[in-house]
């Protein structure tokens, strides 16, 4: 406002003294301002162009890189044709990695060695703006560098009616780092196989430092990450990473100190109710024959009394085999520990069912001297005398009585073993009472039998 006045006041009063000066300093101002006024407003404005960027990057050599095309203000754009130049004896083009899904149609290959072109038209403008068009893999041959450049003359981006669009390239480039590292894993430290005390160190004899590695297991102590501690058993990975930023993947193999192979076998497989003795063998003499150190082992049978022993094979009587019956309880949980000299330990646990058998007497046998059904077999839980052949491993005895249809004994055994063959008696009805003596009480069966082809 003071400039407009003044300038009107020097133009109206240009004779006057008092202004004259002021005048023709207001009339060289404003011949500067008529001179910057058409560059203003008729200059092209970068910021309204489609302008395309090339990364500036790094990668390692046997990598591959992913070189992004970004764009900034592709508007109005229906169809357009790049064409990038790269060094090819650093770099291999090797495909479309990427292609932005605004862009349906978008096409890159290699048309001379070391140029990409990349193409793509569309049915209408695409309203884009920012973003990247596509991303380009390829693969390092060698170190060195090769710059990303766009080729402007073979370049171009046009409307959907075919006029070409003001655009500005920004080329770039990839720096291919060696990778010549040289390192050595080493396990320093061993421990048992549940108990997590592998350690293991890196050292590099070659290579550019700084390095980060990233065992993939264990912890590391702040501050020193060539050496991890706490690793578990076996195979894990490990990344390198050197000063370059160069990834390095590997592998190293834990090893454990070899704790007691034992195991165990029972007989018979399931605590009977009424005879629950199960005979153990375990296999620790012969680990020791053959010249395993095994020196301390127990047995823990998983009764409420904490039941154990420190034989070899011990012989065990479950005495609270009735407890657990009552009790609804399905069977036992035995265990056998070892350790030997390492320091090394290992636990087998077999679980063994609680089993009640039920003795099944047969309702007629044919003791004619034909092989078959000659005696009177009883069965337990539905076994035949091959599976099942002793009565006893159920009971401590069975006591058989039988009986004729007056009540008169006609034969009796206080110790059954399935050998009955109803010798003298003639073909007929008879009573047995089966008597089942064990640890816990007696159990009582009766019933009929009859006897068939006995010749009588």
């Amino acid at each position: 406002m003071n400039f407009s006045i003044t300038f009107y006041r020097a133009f109206r009063d240009g004779c006057d003294t008092l202004y004259f000066d002021e005048y023709w300093r207001m009339m060289k101002i404003f011949r500067l301002l008529l001179t910057l006024i058409p560059f203003y407003f008729f200059t092209p404005d970068a910021d309204g162009q489609i302008q395309l960027r090339l990364p500036t990057d790094s990668t390692c050599r046997t990598d591959t890189a992913l070189i992004s095309v970004r764009a900034f203000d592709l508007r109005d754009c229906a169809s357009f044709e790049m064409f990038l130049a790269f060094d090819p004896q650093v770099l291999r083009f090797d495909s479309l990695y990427f292609k932005n899904p605004a862009l349906s149609g978008l096409s890159a290959s290699e048309t001379s060695a070391g140029v990409v072109r990349i193409a793509w038209t569309g049915t209408s403008a695409v309203p884009f703006g920012n973003g990247n068009i596509c991303k380009l893999q390829f693969t390092a041959l060698q170190t060195g560098y090769s710059s990303l450049n766009f080729d402007i003359n073979s370049s171009h981006f046009n409307d959907i009616n075919g006029n070409p669009l003001a655009a500005l390239y920004n080329d770039g480039g990839l720096k291919v780092h060696p990778k010549n590292i040289q390192y050595t894993l080493k396990q320093i430290m061993t421990g048992c196989r549940k108990e997590n005390k592998g350690r293991y160190a890196i050292s590099f004899s070659a290579g550019t430092p700084p390095y980060t590695i990233d065992w993939g297991a264990g912890f590391i102590n702040p501050g020193v990450d060539t050496v991890v501690l706490g690793v578990s058993a076996g195979e894990h990975q490990v990344k390198i990473t050197d000063g370059y930023g160069c990834i390095y993947r590997d592998k190293y193999f834990v090893k454990v100190l070899a704790a007691p192979k034992i195991h165990f076998t029972y007989d018979p497989d399931t605590v009977y109710l009424q005879k629950p003795e199960v005979q153990f063998h375990s296999n620790i003499d012969s680990l020791q024959s053959a010249g395993h150190d095994v020196y301390s082992w127990q047995w823990n049978f998983g009764e409420p009394d904490s039941s154990r022993s420190v034989e070899l094979h011990p012989l065990h009587t479950f005495t609270s085999a009735f407890q657990f019956f009552e009790e609804n309880k399905n069977g036992y949980s035995v265990r056998l520990w070892a350790i030997n000299d390492d320091g090394c330990d290992t636990t087998v646990i077999r679980d063994l069912p609680l089993h009640r058998p039920v003795p099944e007497v047969p309702n007629v046998f044919t003791p004619n001297g034909d092989g078959i059904n000659d005696f009177l077999i009883i069965k337990v839980d539905g076994k035949t005398k091959a599976e099942q052949p002793s009565l006893l491993r159920y009971y401590d005895r069975m006591e058989l009585v039988i009986l004729n249809r007056y009540g008169r004994k006609v034969y009796e055994s206080k110790d059954y073993r399935n050998d009955w063959d109803g010798k003298g008696l003639a073909d007929g009805t008879y009573f047995y009472v089966l008597k089942c003596v064990g640890r816990f009480g007696e159990e009582k069966f009766k019933g009929v039998v009859t006897i068939l082809g006995s010749g009588k």
